[in-house]
């Protein structure tokens, strides 16, 4: 399942603001790793969509890492400024809503910087919980033999108005064929989500 860390920022942002209004003091490096994690989310969105699937892969993984560790800095925080100041009940009240935020999947948002890859989790046509990635079909043009290729990895294609084909299936398999692709092929032009 795809975090969704634009959802626990919102929720760590409610809590922060919310103590502050209780009058706590909040330590300055809690409200800086609010804003990275924020930022580096932002950021992201503003990535070109076009890349590499090696690049873009990296690139998800990196914004992910840089996005967790932030807000769950800022998580910590203030769980345990909430716990020692006001009580127990409190900041347990408060780690539900955490990780109620974390699964938050009713937010397939507009707003890419509430999705880590920077597209909807979501794509019209793909079961829920199917991995898939989408390549300009230029790019595939000179793999002979594609279609017994997909069927041999238990993947699904279609082909996309864009000018993309769709691909998707189980996450391992089309990372295995995204590895043979790049055998064949080299580096191709791709959009890529989980």
């Amino acid at each position: 399942m795809t975090v969704n860390y634009g959802s626990v920022a919102r929720t760590l942002e409610e809590f922060l603001k919310e103590l502050i209004e209780k009058g706590m003091t909040i330590p300055p490096q809690v409200v800086a790793d609010l804003k990275t994690g924020r930022s580096v989310l932002s950021i992201y969105k503003r990535m070109p969509e076009e890349t590499d699937i090696e690049s873009e892969l990296d690139a998800i993984a990196d914004v992910e890492m840089k996005a967790r560790i932030s807000l769950q800095n800022v998580e910590m925080n203030l769980l345990s400024l909430a716990d020692e100041k006001i009580g127990r009940e409190y900041a347990e009240e408060w780690q539900r809503k955490i990780n109620a935020s974390y699964e938050d999947q009713t937010e397939t948002s507009d707003n890419a910087e509430d999705a880590v890859s920077g597209t909807s989790p979501y794509i019209t046509g793909v079961p829920k919980g199917e991995y898939f990635i989408r390549i300009k079909q230029t790019e595939l043009a000179e793999v002979n033999g594609l279609d017994k290729l997909l069927v041999s990895y238990g993947l699904t294609s279609d082909s996309q108005a864009d000018g993309y084909l769709l691909i998707y299936g189980r996450k391992e398999d089309v990372s295995a064929f995204l590895k043979e692709i790049r055998q064949l092929v080299g580096k191709m032009g791709s959009e890529c989500n989980n």
